[in-house]
């Protein structure tokens, strides 16, 4: 695995503990100024623009739940993008959903950001 792999599986997984802990601010720090969000109950309805995906995630109504990524898969495009594969087990009281990731990340100042993250549900 090279160091290119490694941020960006890192990143996939960060996205994960901090959409667990309701950090808004954080999530919406790893896209781009005109990034996409897409959940994977609603992949055709993506939320467009890093202040626009902080609003969501700042206004949702709050869950216990756990991300769990699995299956990582990046290819990387070149110095500055990448594209990545990743199931997600997502854990909450009342049930357990499972799905994909598709995203693009680009590299800005030292940082590889999402610029689109598409989620899909398998069930």
């Amino acid at each position: 695995m090279n160091d290119i792999e490694w941020a960006v599986e890192r990143q996939i997984r960060r996205f994960a503990i901090l959409n667990d802990a309701h950090d808004h601010d954080g999530l919406a720090a790893m896209f781009t100024d005109d990034g996409r969000f897409a959940r994977p109950t609603e992949p055709d309805a993506p939320i467009i623009g890093k202040e626009a995906i902080r609003a969501f995630f700042r206004d949702r109504p709050k869950r216990i739940a756990r991300h769990v990524m699995a299956n990582i898969l990046v290819d990387v495009v070149s110095e500055l993008e990448v594209r990545a594969h990743s199931y997600v087990l997502l854990h909450m009281a009342d049930k357990v959903l499972v799905g994909d990731f598709f995203d693009r990340l680009m590299l800005q100042n030292d940082a590889w950001l999402f610029a689109e993250r598409r989620g899909t549900l398998a069930w």
